[in-house]
């Protein structure tokens, strides 16, 4: 059926897929593509069935859903959706920085920008005093955050995102070049991942990408794809690899590389 066979208009039960859920990023169906109480995981169809491509989301109960922390725990009694009077709740709902020095964020609230974020930024002041604004922290707050969202947090609270586990960085595929300041894409650069416009395969045959562009529908993604060809010349388009190319890629990115 390809993918995003489960939608809104015809969720899925416990183990079907693909749903198309917040974990990949850019504008997603959330949860909707599921029945009831069920979730769209990301890349986890594979414990349902081994027929499931490795990518693939499929719907599942909220006991399976792995929250990423530096402890590699499950959190419990995580909401799934934000508070009715809660103001930013990410860039799922109210989008990037809702939090600023105008109208700075109580605990648990984001998307702050703060210093991880790198290039210009607020530092500490879009959240309220004696909070600091935390890096890819906000799902230990709840489901419903995108995982880049970053909340602000009582200072005891935040914890390296770098920490290495390893050969990995804990979170993030193994990132081989990109720089701390490549946060944004440069300017003019026309494939930037979904997580900008236009977002998830931006490279096709017919306007194929330069190295570091993306996303490329490529052989990794299974189901009916374009192979190499959304990517120029001899390159490749590879597999979750955009972050080695710049931060603002979505972790699910794939970019075309040299083979």
């Amino acid at each position: 059926q390809g993918r995003r066979c489960c939608t809104p208009e015809n969720p899925c039960i416990e183990g079907e897929g693909d749903c198309d859920g917040p974990g990949d990023g850019g504008e997603h169906d959330g949860h909707a593509g599921c029945i009831g109480d069920l979730l769209c995981g990301t890349n986890n169809c594979r414990q349902f069935g081994d027929y499931f491509h490795e990518k693939d989301d499929c719907c599942e109960k909220q006991s399976k859903v792995k929250i990423s922390t530096s402890s590699n725990t499950m959190l419990s009694n995580v909401p799934l959706e934000p508070p009715t009077d809660q103001r930013c709740s990410g860039r799922n709902y109210q989008g990037r920085r809702c939090c600023t020095p105008d109208n700075p964020c109580d605990e648990g609230e984001g998307d702050c920008d703060g210093p991880d974020d790198g290039g210009q930024h607020d530092g500490h002041a879009g959240c309220n005093v004696d909070l600091i604004c935390g890096s890819n922290n906000c799902r230990q707050y709840g489901l419903y955050y995108h995982e880049k969202d970053d909340c602000c947090q009582k200072p005891s609270q935040v914890t390296d995102i770098s920490t290495s586990v390893g050969n990995k960085t804990e979170g993030y595929p193994k990132i081989k070049t990109a720089q701390s300041s490549d946060v944004e894409p440069p300017a003019g650069q026309r494939c930037k991942g979904r997580n900008f416009e236009p977002g998830r395969r931006c490279c096709t045959p017919e306007n194929p990408c330069d190295e570091g562009e993306g996303d490329c529908d490529g052989r990794g993604d299974g189901g009916f794809n374009d192979g190499d060809c959304g990517c120029k010349g001899d390159l490749v388009c590879g597999s979750n690899n955009c972050l080695q190319f710049g931060f603002y890629y979505h972790e699910k990115d794939d970019c075309c590389e040299k083979s």
